[in-house]
């Protein structure tokens, strides 16, 4: 079986600030028994399935600032980490009009398997590597990377970065400073709201205690090495200072 998420440290230095990079969307893997949920390639190799360039830039990020990440290793079609376990949109029927065969009215046995192999999984080892890296470091930061679609339905979304925060936004204020000093178009919880969709970062923060922010940056922008190579040397940058201050 495939591992379930992917975690990685860098940091050499102990007792200083440390910042942990997730990534829950960061794969499109889907393991064979599930007959890749009734989906073509094309499909499973667009957004609704993974966030296109998360996983590269989180890595590329973390790796050059001597960090660490955490990631899971499984498609969000499969479930999604990023939800709460009562949530409808735990595991979809449909995404973005896109029917998923797989997932339709399937049993309770069947989403419990899901349930207890991907999704506890996941979360019950990010908890353990969030408490030894806070046994490691005085301060810590959960510092999650998502990409999002230029295009939807109805809207042409022009900014380049989102920022999503809940109840704590002292990093909120710290990066777009950076981003406005960089001529950086962002948004504030667009174009997603973090009172709603930062399930895994209110969780593992205890609702804002710890640091923490969502970075949703624009997925036409990092699908390329160029496009992953720009925004992560403008994060590594971003970041150096926090962790340096």
């Amino acid at each position: 079986m495939k591992k379930v998420f992917i975690s990685r440290e860098f940091d050499k230095k102990r007792n200083q600030k440390h910042i942990i990079f997730l990534c829950d969307h960061a794969s499109n893997f889907i393991p064979k028994s599930y007959n890749s949920l009734g989906l073509p390639s094309k499909v499973l190799n667009s957004h609704i399935s993974w966030d296109i360039g998360a996983k590269d830039l989180c890595e590329k990020v973390s790796k050059a600032l001597g960090q660490s990440y955490f990631y899971a290793n499984f498609s969000r079609l499969l479930i999604d980490p990023n939800r709460h376990l009562f949530s409808s949109d735990l595991i979809v029927s449909n995404s973005w009009g896109q029917t998923i065969p797989g997932n339709i009215d399937i049993s309770f046995e069947k989403k419990k398997k899901r349930i207890e192999n991907y999704y506890k999984c996941y979360h019950q080892n990010l908890e353990k590597f969030i408490k030894k890296k806070k046994a490691q470091h005085k301060k810590i930061y959960l510092i999650a990377i998502h990409s999002f679609t230029k295009k939807t339905f109805s809207k042409n979304r022009g900014v380049k970065i989102g920022l999503l925060y809940n109840k704590n936004i002292d990093l909120l204020l710290y990066i777009q400073k950076k981003l406005q000093k960089n001529k950086i178009h962002f948004g504030r919880n667009f174009p997603y709201s973090g009172f709603f969709y930062n399930y895994t970062l209110d969780k593992h923060s205890n609702n804002g205690i710890i640091d923490n922010i969502s970075i949703e940056i624009r997925n036409d922008l990092i699908c390329s090495l160029k496009g992953i190579k720009k925004y992560s040397n403008l994060f590594i940058k971003i970041f150096e200072s926090l962790i340096n201050d």
